[in-house]
C-alpha cells in the first residue's frame, strides 16, 4: 500500500535515519545490492514497502532494539488498513486528519466556535453537520466516524489531549438544553482522565491569542509538529517549521490567558448546572 499517509511517514523516518548514519541513497543500495531506484521509492512512499524491506535497511543502517522494533511496526500496519479505509468513500483530507490522530503524541485544540470533534456527543456532532447543510444520508455517514475518532483517548497508548475553548462555546445552546447538558456532561468526564486537560478562556479575560483563528496542533514522538486548520468544509496542514511556531508561541499565550484546570473545570460545572436546569 504505497503512498498513503502512514506509508508517507514510515518513508520518512526511514530516510531520516539513513541521512543519520551519513550514508546517501546510492552507498545504501550498494549495501543492500539493490537498484538505487529502488531505495528511492520506498523513501518516498511510491513503493509499497514491506516488512522484509524494512528490516534489511533497518539491519544496513545497525538500528537496533525499540527504535528498530517500533519502525517495524510500522510497517506491520500499513500492510493492515486503519479502520476508516475499510469500505468508506473518506476524502483523502479527512483520511489524513485521521491519520495524524492515530499517530500524534499530544494534540492541542484550540475552538473558538465548537466542542472538538474528540469530545463530541453524537447528538452534537449530528446538529452542528445539519445546520452546516450536510445531506442527511452524509450526515448519518460521518457522524459515527466522529465517534470512533474518539478511540484515541481511551486506548491502551491514549494520545495526550489538551483543548483551549472560548467560553463562548459553552454558552452557545447548540441542539437546546438536553443536547447541551449531555455534551458538557461529556467534556467533564473526559476532563477527569489524565491524559485530557480542558483550559477555558473566559469572557472576563477579553481578546486572547486564540482570537485569530481556530486550529490544531499535532506533536508526534518522532516527527515534526504540523497544524491543522479547518474551514467550512475544508481544511489544510501546515508543516513549514517557521510557520508551526508561529502557532507553538500562540499556545505558550493562551496557556497564560486562559483559566487553569481547577477554574476551567469550575465554569465547565456552571454550564452544565445551566443546561440541566432548563432541559426538559
Amino acid at each position: 500500500m504505497a503512498d498513503t499517509p502512514r506509508a508517507r511517514a514510515l518513508a520518512k523516518e526511514l530516510r531520516a535515519a539513513r541521512t543519520a548514519t551519513g550514508l546517501t541513497a546510492r552507498e545504501l543500495s550498494r549495501m543492500l545490492g539493490w537498484s538505487e531506484a529502488k531505495v528511492s521509492r520506498l523513501e518516498t512512499a511510491r513503493r509499497g514497502i514491506h516488512v522484509e524491506s524494512v528490516e534489511a535497511i533497518l539491519t544496513a543502517l545497525k538500528v537496533n532494539g525499540s527504535e528498530r522494533d517500533r519502525l517495524i511496526k510500522l510497517a506491520r500496519e500499513i500492510r493492515e488498513p486503519a479502520w476508516w479505509e475499510v469500505g468508506r468513500d473518506i476524502p483523502e483530507q479527512l483520511t489524513a486528519l485521521l491519520d495524524a490522530e492515530q499517530r500524534a503524541k499530544r494534540i492541542t485544540s484550540v475552538q473558538l466556535n465548537l466542542i472538538p470533534g474528540v469530545l463530541q456527543t453524537e447528538e452534537y456532532a449530528r446538529e452542528i453537520m445539519t445546520l452546516s447543510g450536510v445531506d442527511a444520508a452524509d450526515v448519518d455517514e460521518r457522524v459515527p466516524i466522529r465517534l470512533k475518532r474518539q478511540a484515541i483517548l481511551t486506548r491502551s497508548n491514549p494520545v495526550e489531549l489538551r483543548v483551549f475553548v472560548d467560553e463562548a462555546v459553552f454558552a452557545r445552546p447548540v441542539g437546546g438544553a438536553d443536547v447541551m447538558a449531555e455534551q458538557l456532561r461529556h467534556v467533564q468526564s473526559a476532563s477527569r482522565t489524565e491524559n485530557v486537560e480542558i483550559r477555558v478562556l473566559p469572557r472576563s479575560v477579553g481578546a486572547h491569542a486564540g482570537l485569530s483563528g481556530a486550529f490544531v496542533l499535532f506533536e508526534f514522538e518522532r516527527s515534526r509538529p504540523v497544524v491543522y486548520i479547518e474551514a467550512r468544509r475544508s481544511g489544510a496542514f501546515i508543516d513549514s517549521p517557521d510557520d508551526v511556531e508561529l502557532f507553538l508561541d500562540s499556545v505558550g499565550l493562551l496557556e497564560s490567558q486562559a483559566s487553569d484546570s481547577a477554574s476551567s473545570g469550575a465554569i465547565l460545572d456552571s454550564y452544565v448546572l445551566k443546561y440541566e436546569s432548563e432541559a426538559t
